[in-house]
């Protein structure tokens, strides 16, 4: 480390508790790391199945399985207009805490999930949520067309129990909406010509959904996470035992993901242990758009994540450059044949397009780039992605081998001639 032991500093209690109204659990004495169980780990507990996994489930991650963390939750060279994190509480470009060691790291995290999962995602509410969906439907079988408010009356259950389920059929594709003040919601016909009576639901949201059984044991597999996804906050690499964090995840037979703004090149090549997968972001395809859009921290950014990504073709693990689309301003139809030169260049495995999460201080986007447009006007659609990312591939002439449309990614190859994308080490 750089720094004498006398200049460390220390992190308010203040900002822990920032982060804990936000779910997240600060992990450490030293209070620089951190965990956050995502949208998807509880979308997996619903039915255990595939078809609820985030974009990392065409590598063979099962979401429930997956311990989202951050040895860096305070620190960032970068304060981009898109981040879902309150950057008025960033503690800057420079890692100035004592870093605690990764062995200790890792088995905190790995404690702190459990007890999340058992105390805050417990068993009993999603089969109770399984429950509460079959009598929805029970009530619903003859087309009914119900509101929330309804259904708590004519099922006993509160709003946000049935809320919760209306939410869970409609995205299972059993429900339609009607929006209004008051959202309206009924069986689609494709599911009613299925249903012939009552006691024909419960096996169809069995063959077509899930099971108790599925249920309980995504919840206990849950409790054992295989997967590290170092991307929750801040630049990873500011962490000085980055490496031997990695290393530490590796012992515990988990894979790894690092997900890295790019801007340190030197500590991506000296790497002893690589992640599974490494991701550079790749903001937009020239400097001065970079700098609107990452406001960086530091001088030589936008060299820096070009020397990074001058390393990819080199390094011993599979690589990702991570385009994070924003509409109408890095997913331009004039950015495409700039965009293909750096990626050509670069040589990862593969190139990923993932729109930005509209959610938390994202939301201050127009505010960050002082901009009067609406808030939809950076939004992009899965369309827009898609759009977007079919002129990258007959451009470069990088198949698409994936497509979310939920999580709005989709996935090229690059320098990858494999058939198979799971990741086993």
């Amino acid at each position: 480390m750089s720094l004498d032991r006398n200049d460390f500093k220390k992190i308010s209690e203040k900002f822990v508790q920032n982060y804990l109204k936000s779910n997240y659990r600060i992990v450490g004495k030293n209070k620089h790391s951190a965990i956050k169980p995502c949208h998807w780990l509880e979308q997996r507990l619903m039915t255990g199945r595939d078809n609820q996994n985030c974009y990392k489930g065409v590598f063979g991650i099962k979401s429930n399985l997956c311990l989202q963390n951050t040895p860096s939750v305070p620190f960032c060279n970068h304060q981009c207009v898109f981040c879902w994190r309150d950057l008025q509480s960033s503690l800057g470009s420079k890692f100035n805490i004592e870093p605690e060691e990764p062995k200790e790291l890792v088995k905190e995290m790995i404690r702190h999930q459990q007890n999340l999962i058992d105390n805050h995602l417990p068993l009993e509410r999603y089969i109770e949520n399984y429950n509460v969906s079959i009598n929805i439907l029970k009530h619903l079988i003859n087309n009914q067309k119900e509101t929330v408010q309804s259904l708590s009356k004519i099922t006993s259950e509160s709003k946000t129990k049935v809320y919760r389920s209306l939410v869970f059929l409609k995205n299972m594709n059993f429900l339609e909406r009607i929006e209004g003040e008051n959202d309206i919601y009924f069986i689609n016909n494709k599911i009613s010509e299925e249903i012939k009576t009552v006691s024909d639901i419960e096996p169809l949201v069995n063959t077509h959904i899930t099971t108790i059984k599925e249920i309980k044991r995504a919840h206990t597999e849950s409790l054992y996470p295989k997967h590290a996804a170092i991307s929750l906050d801040g630049e990873p690499f500011l962490y000085p035992l980055l490496s031997d964090f990695v290393k530490e995840f590796k012992t515990r037979n988990m894979t790894t993901f690092v997900v890295s703004n790019g801007t340190f090149p030197e500590k991506i090549e000296s790497m002893e242990q690589y992640p599974s997968q490494l991701y550079i972001s790749l903001p937009t395809s020239n400097e001065k758009l970079y700098k609107k859009i990452c406001r960086p921290l530091i001088k030589n950014g936008w060299s820096n994540i070009l020397n990074s990504l001058d390393l990819l073709k080199s390094l011993s693990c599979r690589t990702v450059v991570r385009i994070t689309a924003i509409k109408n301003l890095n997913i331009n139809d004039n950015m495409v044949e700039e965009y293909c030169k750096i990626i050509e260049n670069a040589s990862p495995n593969f190139l990923d397009i993932k729109g930005f999460t509209l959610q938390a201080k994202a939301l201050l986007i127009k505010d960050r780039l002082k901009s009067n447009e609406p808030l939809e006007y950076y939004f992009p659609e899965f369309e827009d992605i898609k759009n977007f990312a079919s002129k990258i591939s007959k451009t470069g002439g990088y198949p698409i081998l994936y497509e979310n449309q939920r999580s709005r990614d989709l996935l090229l190859g690059v320098n990858w001639d494999q058939k198979n994308l799971v990741i086993t080490n």
